[in-house]
């Protein structure tokens, strides 16, 4: 299966360049490249370098390489179906698109006095809800609360920080800001998409406003440095917690060293994703669809509905002796959720609609001018992909409704209109 995933790979890496569709705000190539980093570069290793798999730490039931095989080959299905449902019938989308260009190169805000309202009632609530509810090194020792409005409240320094970026530019003092929101949840030594994410929507911004399809080198290069930070974020957060030295040259060394090595477990999805298949075929359970059942309810408190079933109840439910998922928290990726709703078909038709409403949202949104809400919604579902590739489609309603809130509500608040 590995060499049907490295065909498969170069295959759509050349038509994506050979069709001039290479461009970093194109979902498709956003998915293509979470897919080589996090499953054929995993599987290269283990299958060429005989890496261990460095999941077989957490089972004591171990993954074998058949169901990696497995895992790769649904992989494979998954993003062949989000290629397919993003680059097939796309006409009309196109022509409302060439449209929406011509209309919305140069736009002006309906309601500037609620935006400018909003924007100013944004950052000092999110400065509060870092401060009590998010855990703040030195000024608080409790825990992060797992709610909903303490995770929005807890994520809105961050977000307030973006949202500024996004509004008023890449002007110094803002972007100051946003590397201190940057900088302070990185000591938290937890949730570490809260500082991951941001950088993913400002990059986008920033190749928007630059008219660039992918980045300057020296970006490529900054970006891997703050990739491999990133691996160890928690233990970093930790060890400044605890009052230990950070040597960021030596974190920076550790965690390359583990990525050439195949011993990073922050790279090995598709081998979580493996054990789970594994566990479905064992248990022989289809869901058809039961795994979206918590997007109706997630958003009740826990104080209200003490006994609420978990997000990731589905997990327990296929959990098998020696291989807890449930408890581990474990990633599916999309293509294991996917299987485990509707299996094969699943597989390749939930990715395939998904690609639709991306597809749609691309080819209208990307040419307008980056203050139209509709481009601001494509920045927003382009941050949270690796999201709903890493832990299915329940990201793909909780992250922008709840730890990205003020975004969507950003995108509600707009109303621009064009300027002749």
């Amino acid at each position: 299966m590995i060499y049907f995933d490295l065909i498969l790979v170069v295959s759509l890496f050349a038509y994506l360049f050979l069709n001039k569709k290479f461009d970093l705000l194109n979902p498709s190539v956003i998915f293509l490249l979470f897919h080589v980093f996090f499953v054929t570069f995993k599987c290269v290793q283990i299958f060429f370098f005989d890496a261990k798999i460095i999941s077989n730490q957490w089972y004591s039931n171990f993954v074998t390489v058949e169901e990696i095989e497995k895992a790769i080959f649904l992989a494979d299905i998954s993003l062949l179906g989000f290629f397919a449902g993003f680059h097939l019938f796309t006409k009309k989308f196109q022509k409302k698109g060439q449209r929406f260009t011509q209309k919305f190169q140069e736009l002006k805000e309906k309601k500037s006095i609620l935006l400018k309202s909003y924007l100013l009632l944004l950052v000092p609530l999110g400065i509060f809800g870092f401060v009590f509810f998010s855990f703040v090194p030195g000024l608080s020792s409790e825990e992060i609360v797992y709610d909903t409005i303490p995770l929005i409240l807890g994520s809105l320094g961050i977000v307030s920080a973006v949202i500024l970026l996004y509004e008023k530019g890449f002007v110094w003092y803002y972007v100051v800001f946003f590397f201190i929101m940057v900088v302070a949840y990185s000591l938290q030594g937890t949730l570490r998409f809260r500082v991951i994410l941001p950088f993913v929507f400002v990059l986008l911004l920033y190749l928007k406003i630059q008219q660039l399809k992918y980045p300057p080198l020296k970006f490529v290069v900054l970006g891997f440095v703050l990739l491999l930070l990133s691996f160890p974020l928690k233990e970093i957060g930790k060890s400044y917690q605890e009052g230990e030295t950070i040597r960021l040259t030596e974190v920076l060394s550790d965690s390359y060293e583990e990525v050439v090595s195949g011993e990073s477990g922050d790279l090995s999805f598709v081998e979580q994703s493996a054990a789970m298949v594994g566990a479905i075929d064992v248990k022989d359970i289809i869901f058809y669809g039961g795994t979206y059942q918590p997007i109706l309810f997630f958003w009740v408190p826990k104080k209200i509905w003490a006994s609420k079933p978990r997000l990731n109840q589905w997990q327990f439910d296929i959990s098998i002796s020696g291989r807890e998922f449930g408890e581990l928290g474990q990633i599916s990726m999309l293509s294991g959720e996917s299987y485990a709703n509707f299996r094969y078909l699943g597989v390749f038709f939930i990715p395939f609609l998904l690609a639709r409403f991306y597809s749609y949202l691309f080819h209208v949104y990307q040419n307008v001018n980056y203050k139209h809400p509709g481009f601001l919604l494509l920045l927003l579902y382009n941050m949270v992909l690796f999201q709903i590739w890493r832990d299915g489609m329940i990201s793909f309603i909780m992250f922008p409704i709840t730890n990205y809130l003020p975004i969507m509500l950003l995108y509600f608040i707009k109303k621009t209109i064009p300027v002749k």
